[in-house]
């Protein structure tokens, strides 16, 4: 069973217009670093239709061509950061949980909040007993810290039900900051909850050696591998062999992943590509989802 540990459902709607114009930019860095031409003005609109999926079924859809059983849908609130989106933030989770509820079978849903919105702790414990929200994603690239009192608030939420806590660690888009996305921080976070799982996003992207030279990283901490589809150079050997690494550091604790949409744009022979480059490379090492659901990460 491949279980895709880090993925996301895009709308225009959902999101602030600064970080769309900002997943526009990075899409034109990227193309431009590989040596193409691109005008941001005109494809802008078409990398945003790419990336629309309001519904689920294209997801589902994708996920049928390309072998992956479930997928874990991360919220994210950027709303007090970067203004807010067209959709109120209760109006996303009620979006995106209900799609995750209409395909319960294939998409898990986890509920996002800025700590500093007023209302986080009541909007959380909706998310998470009403909506079905079976976990929390956090995103510290705005003006908060893992360690400010309200982070903990709502941490505290989510350890009261034993549920997971996914942290963005490591490099952002450029309207935002990864000032406060690192692994000092999250290790510390992760220790004052030592009875729920957390979930290194995309292992820190560029940071992934801090947690493999560190020899007392606590054993409730998890590694996604999203976003390192960009690492890969050549036949991918270099990605390979750093994942040997961190599965060698941390074994039964490192996850599939893919940040979809934003690195395929809903492209099945990509999404395809980077689950045939590294699932099969490491048969029996990842970390299972439990079937039953009653716990997402199993020992």
């Amino acid at each position: 069973m491949i279980t895709d540990a880090h993925a996301h459902l895009f709308h225009p709607g959902w999101y602030p217009r600064a970080f769309s114009d900002a997943t526009v930019r990075d899409f034109v860095a990227r193309k431009e670093r590989d040596g193409r031409r691109v005008n941001a003005a005109a494809i802008g609109p078409q990398i945003l239709k790419m990336l629309t999926d309001d519904r689920g079924d294209a997801t589902v859809r994708i996920m049928d061509k390309t072998g992956i059983d479930r997928r874990l849908i991360m919220i994210v609130d950027w709303g007090i950061e970067l203004g807010e989106a067209e959709t109120s933030i209760r109006e996303v989770h009620e979006d995106i949980l209900g799609i995750c509820n209409r395909f319960s079978d294939r998409l898990i849903g986890f509920a996002g909040v800025d700590p500093r919105r007023g209302d986080a702790a009541g909007l959380l414990t909706w998310a998470f007993d009403s909506l079905g929200a079976r976990g929390l994603k956090l995103h510290p690239t705005g003006g908060w810290r893992l360690t400010d009192a309200r982070t903990l608030e709502i941490v505290g939420l989510a350890a009261d039900r034993g549920l997971p806590v996914l942290v963005h660690l490591g490099k952002t888009v450029d309207v935002l900051s990864d000032e406060n996305a690192r692994p000092g921080p999250f290790i510390g976070l992760a220790r004052q909850f030592p009875d729920i799982p957390f979930v290194a996003g995309h292992s820190g992207f560029d940071l992934w050696e801090t947690f493999v030279d560190n020899t007392d990283v606590p054993a409730n901490i998890y590694f996604d591998i999203s976003g390192w589809q960009e690492r890969v150079q050549g036949n991918g050997a270099n990605v390979l062999a750093d994942l040997a690494r961190l599965h060698r550091a941390f074994p039964g604790r490192v996850c599939f992943g893919t940040d979809s949409p934003f690195y395929s744009f809903n492209l099945i022979p990509s999404e395809k590509q980077w689950v045939e480059r590294v699932v099969p490379a490491f048969p029996g090492q990842w970390a299972r989802v439990d079937p039953s659901l009653r716990r997402l990460f199993a020992p």
